[in-house]
């Protein structure tokens, strides 16, 4: 491969390289992505070109192995978007409750897609469990929560986390289902047992649901700050896959910065604004 000094297709490039040099495919994710990453890169290692820093990845394994890391960053934290919460506990988790009230199903199934170390899945959990009890509801809530980072679904299957991480949370649910060890709080076993973690690739073509779901039908999918990381044609096949293992009534909820992604889809429809909440065509 042929480097120009200030590589003009820079994320391009980086695509040709990590596969040449390092079988890693890195395809997927979009060139913006793709150059934040190299960027942040040079600056922790003070490269000032795009073509020294080319130079250094084609060489190095470990760099290659670490910009690949930068590529899929797992963050949440407790009720990450507090509007987008108050919206499923005010309106979509009481419809769905009350549409299974009616019917002969008394679960209620709910995917946490990308659920990295378990926040946002513990979240939902809290707000569903406080619903229950408000309503008076004898629905069940099963909470499938994936991802494909074996430390991050660890992590969430302890339950433990830093102050910082429940800063959004009502002082109510940080009382009920939390409790202090040592400097982290723990998620107490009431809350653990509606949530299972596993591993699922959210870019495998082949499948529409984790296996741990069995038969998908959700009743709510949340997907949060995950599609904007991939090319327009893997965020398409992640809806479609989303809109089969959704049912017919069911909800779709992504991040503010997706709402656009998703209207654009042919199988969306916007519920609620402000928020990103959708449900099927």
């Amino acid at each position: 491969m042929h480097l120009q000094n200030n590589t003009k297709n820079l994320s391009e490039d980086t695509v040709y390289l990590m596969i040449e040099s390092h079988h890693a495919d890195i395809s997927m994710f979009s060139e913006t992505i793709i150059h934040s990453a190299i960027v942040n890169r040079m600056s922790l290692l003070n490269v000032p070109e795009p073509v020294h820093y080319l130079q250094y990845l084609a060489k190095n394994l470990d760099e290659a192995i670490l910009l690949k890391n930068a590529l899929s960053v797992c963050y949440s934290t407790f009720y990450r978007n507090p509007l987008t919460f108050a919206l499923l506990y005010q309106y979509v988790l009481p419809r769905i409750i009350a549409e299974k009230s009616k019917s002969k199903s008394q679960e209620i199934r709910i995917w946490s897609a990308g659920c990295a170390s378990g926040q946002e899945a513990y979240s939902l959990a809290m707000i569903a469990d406080d619903l229950k009890k408000k309503t008076n509801s004898n629905v069940w809530f099963s909470i499938f929560a994936t991802d494909n980072q074996a430390s991050e679904l660890e992590a969430a299957r302890q339950g433990s986390y830093h102050p910082d991480d429940i800063k959004n949370l009502p002082q109510g649910y940080v009382e009920a289902y939390l409790s202090k060890n040592g400097g982290n709080y723990l998620v107490n076993e009431h809350l653990k047992k509606h949530v299972e973690f596993s591993d699922f690739d959210l870019l495998d073509s082949t499948t529409s649901a984790p296996p741990a779901s069995i038969f998908g039908d959700f009743d709510l999918v949340m997907c949060c700050n995950v599609l904007f990381y991939y090319k327009p044609s893997f965020q398409k096949m992640m809806l479609e896959k989303f809109h089969r293992s959704i049912s017919e009534k069911g909800f779709l909820v992504t991040g503010e910065a997706e709402t656009g992604i998703v209207n654009a889809s042919a199988g969306f429809r916007h519920y609620m604004t402000p928020a990103a909440v959708f449900t099927k065509r």
